[in-house]
């Protein structure tokens, strides 16, 4: 069974989290312009940082999920910023470990914009980092139907949920992808190392 354990995350490049020997999960911030809701996107675009924030004008700092808060009160007739708020706070509470927190706001994204690839992403993350494999599949699957950024991310660890649920050949074919994805990235390139192929 892989362990979990903390490192960088990913953001729209930026923070996340990894599992543990070969795995890597990624939060994908996204940027949104103005307001709260671009404080909360900086907030969680440094969820390797986590520290309290100033608001503009303010002298009392602010914990990033209160702001992330404020944005998704402050905007709630814009969907797709609103959305964007869920994400991110998301990502911010997947760095602190509170995953059911941070699958209630990724669900909740989805619900308001079922198109946004980066969310799918960002839950099927957070089941792999509970181990809860199966279930972290299909999002994983949608995020990469939708074009998620960081797709090699993406195949990677869906084919570690492939691996963990006994369905090898899939594993073998997203480490495939994503090795040829990012020539360059070791991880997915070791793990092809273990497989063995058989031309029928």
């Amino acid at each position: 069974m892989k362990k979990i354990r903390s490192s960088l995350c990913h953001v729209i490049s930026g923070a996340a989290l990894a599992l543990a020997a070969n795995v890597s999960l990624g939060g994908e911030v996204l940027f949104l312009n103005g307001g709260y809701a671009q404080m909360c996107s900086s907030a969680a675009k440094q969820v390797d940082h986590p520290e309290m924030m100033a608001i503009t004008g303010s002298r009392l700092d602010v914990d990033p999920l209160k702001i992330c808060t404020l944005a998704i009160t402050e905007d709630a007739n814009a969907r797709h910023i609103v959305s964007g708020s869920y994400n991110n706070r998301g990502v911010i509470y997947f760095s602190r470990s509170n995953y059911a927190a941070a699958i209630s706001d990724f669900q909740e994204a989805i619900r308001m914009q079922p198109d946004l690839g980066v969310v799918y992403v960002n839950l099927g993350y957070t089941y792999a980092a509970q181990q809860r494999w199966a279930e972290a599949i299909a999002p994983l699957s949608r995020g990469i139907e939708l074009g998620a950024d960081d797709l090699p991310k993406a195949y990677y660890n869906r084919g570690i949920a492939y691996e963990e649920t006994g369905r090898a050949t899939e594993a073998y074919r997203d480490y495939l992808k994503a090795s040829e994805l990012a020539p360059e990235w070791e991880a997915p390139r070791s793990e092809l190392t273990r497989f063995s192929v058989r031309r029928r």
